[in-house]
């Protein structure tokens, strides 16, 4: 006699549930990271056009202009900061700091944080 061969019922739905796993959550993330890619490349596009005497005030509008661009309606210029370089002397950056909190299932969340800085002017300066 043979013996039989594959997968039992159970481990085809234990398959399932870890594949439905992995696709849900990578649902509920992904566009969070899309969010950040395009945060990201605003703070890149706009340190790049601003030069280290620009003030805090044409800063702040540059970045409202890219998010309106942008549809990020979810931030406020005012989330975006300009902050001294540390070591460096009449350096500054434009940084962000921001959470993510994703309901996933239940009461179970999924928080993210995301932090990126570009110092002003430092694209045009190479």
């Amino acid at each position: 006699m043979r013996k039989q061969q594959g997968a039992t019922f159970l481990t085809w739905v234990a398959g399932a549930g870890v594949v439905i796993f992995v696709f849900i959550s990578a649902i509920k993330i992904f566009p969070v990271y899309l969010e950040f890619y395009t945060v990201r490349s605003l703070v890149d596009r706009v340190a790049q056009e601003s030069a280290a005497n620009t003030t805090t005030q044409q800063i702040r509008r540059k970045v409202d202009d890219f998010m309106i661009v942008n549809s990020l309606d979810s931030f406020s210029a005012n989330d975006f900061k300009v902050v001294q370089v540390e070591g460096k002397n009449n350096v500054r950056a434009l940084e962000i700091y921001y959470e993510v909190r994703k309901h996933w299932v239940a009461n179970i969340d999924f928080l993210m944080t995301f932090n990126y800085s570009k110092e002003l002017g430092a694209a045009s300066d190479t």
